[in-house]
């Protein structure tokens, strides 16, 4: 059994619901799991499950009202990632902590170039210059064999 430290992500009873006015949709209704250092974890599930909204429930990105984190616990590193601010969040999401979507053609854009797309993260997490962004991008695609 690997030892509790080696835990990246921890989560505990997982809650997420969007309400109307007349219903409740419990979307999560409960889910655990836990990603150690240097595993890989894939949420598998038949459409509507709601593997989409246990991610972004994760990252702090369920549109308020009407969804809600109902319950459960979220650790990041140790860190409640459910009790942080958006602005915590965003020092967060893309730098230490990402997503990959399920659907490539909602997440690119057709209109602007891989190169301009990978660059957007850099810019925004890590306040690199326009030279450096261009070098790590290049590097990432050659690493992916583009």
């Amino acid at each position: 059994m690997r030892a509790q430290q080696e835990i990246v992500l921890s989560v505990e009873g997982l809650k997420v619901y969007f309400r109307s006015e007349d219903e409740v949709a419990r979307a999560v209704d409960g889910v655990d799991f836990d990603v150690r250092r240097r595993e890989t974890v894939c949420l598998v599930g038949e459409s509507g499950c709601g593997k989409t909204v246990s991610a972004l429930a994760l990252l702090g990105l369920i549109p308020r009202p009407p969804g809600e984190i109902a319950g459960g616990r979220v650790r990041f590193c140790g860190e409640d990632l459910l009790g942080r601010s958006d602005e915590a969040l965003q020092t967060v999401r893309g730098r230490r902590i990402g997503m990959v979507f399920q659907e490539p053609l909602t997440s690119l854009n057709p209109v602007f170039t891989i190169g301009e797309q990978i660059a957007e993260p850099l810019r925004v997490h890590l306040s690199l210059p326009e030279p450096a962004i261009r070098e790590r991008s290049v590097r990432l695609l050659n690493d992916v064999g583009i």
